[in-house]
């Protein structure tokens, strides 16, 4: 064995040995390369079929790494990993942790692998295999989809609204700094009459329109959800001042003059707007979210269709809070 290790490392091993036999038939991707020049020596059946690259078509790791690796901060770990593991004076074998790469194909296709490796220092010899995980991230970006995703609008969800929400808190408290966020909820007018007059099918047109017009009065970085039903609601974060908030309330306010069409008809839906304030109304997202659904209720109330910040003149209202159309 010995004597194979001390052969694979040189490069001298043949194909018909029983050792590469074997390599050459597993099905799991695998290559091995010398130390410390760090030739690759050999890529076994299952490497080509997964990448496309032929044995030889890699001079060196690094040449390797530089040409499919498709993110640059996973390139220079994994130069460093070989700093760590190829220059250190070890002896024995060292077991490389697994680590997830993002690998481009011969056909710059990007593959998702769990790379898997061990340094068997005595013989100068570097092994590796690479599980693809391609279908397991299509698995988990569909379950992920169905748990986080309204599946109407393609807009989020409740879940994905707390999900932002405590990256946006995590994110304040690990930089020590509290900008300001603000809670939009929106709801619908005259939406009711649509599904009776044209059906469902037009009011999830409708829904649908609404979403791509919310979206388009907003910041990049903004969160915007479907509660459910036609009432929508948008998380602002990193905030100026309040001045950017009304801003965008204002802008979805002129988004919703504009008449939608349905069916060759045109059809004016508009849209009411609470807004509550972080950290000045709670500090909370649910405490949040209840505030500015009383200065949205509070327009509803007076027949008024267009955006306000809650305050606390509001909250007597909540014992005699009626559903508004």
């Amino acid at each position: 064995m010995k004597d194979i290790f001390a052969r694979m490392a040189s490069g001298t091993i043949r194909f018909d040995d029983d050792l590469i036999f074997i390599l050459d038939a597993l099905p799991v991707p695998l290559t091995w390369a010398s130390l410390p020049d760090g030739n690759m020596r050999f890529v076994n059946r299952a490497f080509t079929k997964t990448f496309g690259y032929q044995n030889g078509h890699f001079a060196t790791i690094d040449q390797w790494v530089s040409q499919t690796y498709a993110d640059e901060a996973e390139k220079a770990q994994a130069r460093q990993r070989w700093d760590e593991f190829w220059n250190c004076g070890r002896r024995g074998i060292t077991e490389v942790q697994p680590l997830e790469l993002h690998i481009n194909d011969i056909n710059d296709k990007t593959i998702v692998v769990l790379h898997r490796g061990i340094v068997l220092h005595d013989f100068n010899l570097w092994m590796a295999t690479y599980e693809d995980l391609s279908t397991q991230k299509l698995a988990e970006s569909a379950l992920k989809r169905i748990a986080y995703e309204d599946p109407l609008t393609g807009l989020g969800n409740r879940r994905a609204l707390q999900e932002h929400w405590d990256s946006e808190m995590a994110r304040s408290l690990a930089t020590a700094s509290q900008r300001m966020i603000a809670i939009l909820m929106i709801d619908l007018d005259n939406f009711k009459p649509i599904n009776d007059y044209f059906g469902h099918a037009a009011g999830d047109d409708i829904l649908r329109m609404v979403a791509t017009r919310l979206r388009q009065s907003v910041r990049q970085d903004d969160t915007v959800v479907r509660m459910g039903g036609d009432e929508f609601a948008i998380l602002l974060t990193n905030l100026e001042d309040q001045d950017d908030a009304e801003k965008i309330c204002q802008r979805i306010s002129d988004a919703f003059a504009k008449p939608f069409i349905i069916q060759g008809e045109e059809i004016d839906v508009g849209a009411t707007v609470g807004a509550s304030l972080y950290p000045h109304h709670a500090g909370n997202l649910e405490t949040l979210l209840h505030a500015a659904d009383q200065a949205l209720y509070r327009l509803k109330r007076n027949h008024t269709h267009d955006w306000e910040w809650f305050n606390r003149s509001f909250e007597p209202l909540q014992s005699t809070q009626t559903a508004v159309a």
